[in-house]
């Protein structure tokens, strides 16, 4: 039976994914997430979560309940298991990673697109309409 940390990479190296990006998705660094795979340390449940969603694999392969990750979808190359991180937690992901002026940058590109979005659909608008 295989140890939390073969686990760990064996789920990764299932997916094709490099520790690097590992990084790129949920944020955890390849030295915790390398001392992790080596059983040097255990990650918090809350990063547990995140790498059940990231592998597609099921909690049971993970926690060494079951040696079964759960089926790929021979289409998309996941498992209909696990959910995938949803496109906004990733894009969150992305976002925290940036250094400060970079998010200060992205903050206002999202300020203009909500207004834009407002403007479109009528709600940042002037009623210009006389009353008669």
């Amino acid at each position: 039976m295989y140890s939390f940390g073969q686990r760990l990479r064996l789920a990764r190296e299932r997916r094709g994914l490099s520790q690097m990006d590992v990084y790129r998705a949920i944020g955890l660094s390849n030295k915790s997430l390398s001392r992790y795979e080596k059983d040097m340390a255990d990650p918090d449940p809350d990063t547990v979560r995140d790498l059940i969603r990231l592998y597609d694999v099921t909690s049971d392969y993970i926690l060494g309940l079951s040696d079964d990750m759960g089926s790929l979808n021979p289409e998309t190359g996941t498992s209909r298991i696990a959910p995938k991180i949803s496109k906004d937690e990733e894009l969150i992901k992305k976002l925290s990673s940036l250094p400060p002026e970079e998010k200060a940058k992205a903050n206002e590109y999202v300020d203009m697109l909500k207004t834009l979005s407002e403007v479109k659909s009528g709600e940042n608008c002037a009623d210009f309409k006389k009353n008669g």
